[in-house]
């Protein structure tokens, strides 16, 4: 089986993934701080600070590929929050992987990369970046760093731009852009899968989001390179009529 590592492994995607996988990969779960009841007892659990590089070169040796999720998601944070969380780490994550030879790094970035786009525009990935916050900017950092690592220290790196990721049990109030940007956690799960899975690939930004009726993100790029298919559509699972 392949060895898989993910950081921020207890975090809700990481978490709803590996529950979903664990017999599919030889997983191991980074996260700042731990819990050894969260997860079966196959799966190894690290601790680790991804600011410390040694830490990150330790933890790459003879992994196949890199799921990395650990980071600051909020996009009210400060520059001084995500400083070293986002961009330091993520350097450290990359620099490591390349140096261990692991076969593939699958970064976690954000819709927010775009996000400074008018809500009624449809976005694809040969659009520029467009940031609104300082956690966006970071992300757009993520993504021109994986092609850094792809192209010159040959790397496969997938950036996939996750959209509102949303258990629908814990749906509160969402507006027309979260709706538009819904992404289902069953349907990442899929597009993780395709994205271990999927050969010769050296480096993607792949959009994010489920089957919505009316997408923020243009999908057809993750339908063609990885062959993703999502299933929900928030305006129907949400039960938002048609206008």
């Amino acid at each position: 089986m392949k060895e898989l590592m993910i950081t921020g492994g207890f975090g809700k995607i990481a978490q709803h993934f590996i529950k979903n996988v664990e017999k599919e990969y030889n997983i191991t779960v980074v996260d700042i701080a731990t819990d050894d009841k969260v997860f079966s007892k196959n799966i190894k659990i690290v601790k680790a600070d991804l600011t410390d590089f040694s830490a990150c070169a330790n933890l790459c040796k003879g992994i196949d590929t890199i799921i990395h999720l650990a980071g600051i998601a909020n996009p009210d944070s400060e520059f001084e929050e995500i400083l070293n969380a986002n961009i330091l780490a993520t350097k450290n994550i990359f620099e490591a992987a390349a140096k261990a030879k692991c076969k593939r790094v699958i970064y976690a970035s954000s819709a927010q990369t775009i996000e400074g786009y008018d809500e009624d525009m449809q976005i694809n990935k040969n659009m520029p970046v467009r940031p609104k916050n300082f956690y966006g900017v970071s992300k757009c950092f993520g993504e021109s760093l994986g092609a850094y690592y792809a192209f010159q220290k040959d790397i496969s790196v997938i950036c996939l731009r996750i959209g509102a990721y949303e258990f629908p049990q814990d749906f509160t109030e969402m507006n027309a852009r979260d709706l538009s940007a819904f992404l289902h956690p069953d349907d990442f799960n899929q597009l993780l899968v395709k994205c271990i899975e999927t050969k010769d690939l050296r480096y993607e930004i792949l959009n994010a989001i489920s089957n919505n009726r009316y997408k923020r993100l243009d999908i057809s790029e993750s339908r063609e390179k990885v062959g993703y298919e999502p299933e929900a559509n928030a305006f129907e699972l949400f039960k938002l009529k048609k206008e």
